[in-house]
């Protein structure tokens, strides 16, 4: 695979990251004490986005949140940044490592379903 194959299929699982975002910040406002977080496009820095979850990652500890829903939100607020980080190694590096594209999706498709297990516990119907 060419560099150019292996940026846009990084573009693509970057897009798929955005939207697992979205749902994310969704979620956050119906917690008891509802979070924001930045809103992205364009002009937005990734580092505001992710020092914002690594915030909301110690803001939920104290919380009053049942154990799966903090746990769940632990874990999508740790893996969410991880993928981002992981995804800009792919456009930094000049190899073309298949293993890594594999991870981010495996990765995206993991807190996908981290989402999907707390919708219900929120209160959010996904059923659209």
């Amino acid at each position: 695979m060419d560099r150019e194959e292996y940026l846009a299929r990084v573009d693509v699982l970057l897009e798929m990251l955005i939207g697992i975002y979205f749902r994310l910040t969704k979620l956050l406002t119906l917690l008891p004490v509802p979070i924001e977080l930045p809103r992205i496009n364009d002009e937005t820095d990734p580092f505001d986005v992710v020092h914002a979850l690594v915030r909301v990652r110690t803001l939920i500890l104290d919380l009053p949140l049942d154990d799966k829903v903090r746990s769940l939100l632990h874990m999508t607020l740790t893996e969410w940044p991880a993928v981002l980080d992981l995804c800009a190694l792919c456009t930094m590096e000049d190899e073309q490592e298949e293993y890594r594209i594999d991870a981010i999706w495996l990765m995206i498709q993991r807190l996908g379903t981290l989402t999907e297990m707390l919708a219900p516990e929120l209160g959010l119907n996904l059923d659209l």
